[in-house]
């Protein structure tokens, strides 16, 4: 398939897992394998393949919002490809989900001292102030929300 072939669809396509996928491009009754990987890096990029999971499913598809989209190429998923898999955006994203599971390993750990100390209602209190107080100092829940804005502000394509 030329580079400058437009493009009819995109379909990405999950394992059972859902953390890795085949992205498969399709015009006019021809589909070819474009590129293999981690889930993750497209997620941050895709608000739409957000969405697409989020309702079940193994599989994410893209589309033009209109018909006569010159831009939805070829060349232009193999860039979008690059940019993902750079080495700066896959350590950007590791980074990211490391930093998360510390995050909720040390809530979870704390939360256990605070209940045996203290008992459950007690835990939950204290669980409660403790979060707040994270959203305060990182500008979202457990620093969630400041992650989803910074991902989806480069969210390609349109779609």
């Amino acid at each position: 398939m030329d580079s400058r072939t437009l493009l009819d669809h995109a379909l990405f396509q999950l394992t059972p897992t859902r953390t890795r996928c085949d992205l498969v491009i399709y015009a006019g009754g021809v589909n070819e394998k474009l590129a293999s990987g981690l889930l993750g890096p497209f997620l941050q990029h895709l608000k739409t393949a957000e969405d697409q999971i989020s309702k079940g499913g193994y599989s994410v598809s893209l589309r033009p919002l209109s018909p006569n989209a010159f831009w939805f190429t070829k060349a232009t998923l193999q860039r979008f490809v690059r940019f993902v898999s750079s080495p700066e955006i896959l350590e950007r994203f590791v980074k990211i989900e490391t930093e998360l599971e510390q995050i909720e390993s040390s809530v979870q750990s704390n939360e256990l001292l605070n209940g045996d100390a203290e008992g459950a209602a007690g835990n939950y209190k204290k669980s409660t102030a403790s979060s707040k107080s994270r959203e305060d100092h990182n500008g979202g829940s457990n620093g969630v929300q400041g992650r989803k804005l910074q991902g989806s502000s480069s969210t390609s394509f349109g779609i």
